[in-house]
């Protein structure tokens, strides 16, 4: 038997993860000085990512359209940008503002983690050390990313497609190219067993037909393939990339959803497992794709969705 709608949101609220969790700034971390670019960044899976990265000791340089959080969103401490939380918690931290949309803030972003040092205030003089030493990047997770809301495919327009195409698609590609040119340039890290990382955040809306999400749907298929047609190619080259595909979690970019108890129950409904997720479900997958364990790991897709792309619960 399924719960109840509101018995089911209450329990969202009660599986989430705090920022003031440990960070591990004493060298244990599983990501210890590694460099790693997070884009959207500054609200939903963005941020948990983020912060669970630097919790695991990585230099994170936070990516958005503006450090602060979506205030409709869902995180308690949404009045601190993400940056905040980690240098706030003894961590190393960075914000650069990027529109995936637009090629030149795309280059500008790799460019920026690679010589972050010099932009940066005193406070972050470990990030400057950091990067003046080493001038290296050693992560990029692709998840900024534009949904926008239901409606059947003859209602969206031209621009809907451009927009959501131009971000999820080109933006995703664009980065991947300037990240995979830096790690290129760097010998393979006798620790990780690798030049570089790459996770991208594409949706079970690429594996699975949803309806009204056709252009959403056809923009996430893109990353899916993309993902699985460059880590063929760099394979030989060391590089892992691998994508991650969220089912229904409660984000900002997906809070016209998430407050409306009809569609609460549309979404239980395809979801086999008896809860909704949560942006720590994705961060924590990640972190798995981004660490050592993952080092034979790539091209692959995983699906973190409470088994909505395994079939229909009747």
């Amino acid at each position: 038997e399924r719960k109840p709608v509101l018995q089911s949101v209450l329990s969202l609220y009660s599986h989430t993860m705090s920022s003031t969790s440990t960070y591990k700034n004493d060298g244990t971390g599983r990501l210890h000085g590694r460099v790693a670019i997070v884009t959207g960044s500054s609200s939903g899976m963005g941020r948990a990512i983020a912060l669970t990265l630097a919790r695991e000791g990585a230099h994170v340089l936070c990516s958005d359209l503006k450090p602060e959080a979506a205030q409709h969103g869902f995180e308690e401490d949404k009045h601190i940008p993400t940056h905040e939380v980690i240098t706030n918690n003894g961590g190393v931290s960075a914000f650069q503002k990027c529109d995936m949309g637009k090629t030149d803030e795309v280059w500008n972003l790799i460019d920026f983690a690679v010589t972050v040092g010099q932009f940066l205030p005193s406070r972050n003089y470990k990030l400057l050390t950091l990067n003046q030493k080493f001038q290296k990047l050693d992560i990029l997770v692709n998840n900024a990313g534009l949904w926008l809301p239901l409606r059947d495919f003859v209602e969206e327009t031209d621009e809907m497609w451009d927009s959501m195409m131009g971000i999820n698609g080109k933006g995703c590609a664009t980065s991947m190219r300037q990240a995979i040119k830096q790690f290129l340039k760097q010998p393979v890290d006798p620790k990780s067993g690798c030049r570089g990382r790459i996770v991208n955040i594409s949706s079970s809306a690429g594996i699975v037909a949803i309806r009204r999400e056709a252009t959403y749907a056809a923009s996430k298929a893109a990353v899916s393939m993309l993902t699985r047609n460059v880590a063929l190619d760099h394979a030989k080259d060391q590089i892992n990339i691998n994508a991650v595909c969220p089912g229904v979690v409660r984000t900002a970019m997906a809070s016209t959803n998430f407050r409306d108890p009809k569609i609460i129950g549309e979404m239980q409904k395809g979801t086999p497992w008896p809860r909704l997720g949560e942006p720590q479900d994705i961060a924590n997958v990640v972190l798995f794709l981004l660490s050592d364990e993952a080092q034979w790991v790539t091209g692959q897709n995983i699906a973190v969705d409470g088994g909505f792309t395994v079939g229909i619960p009747l």
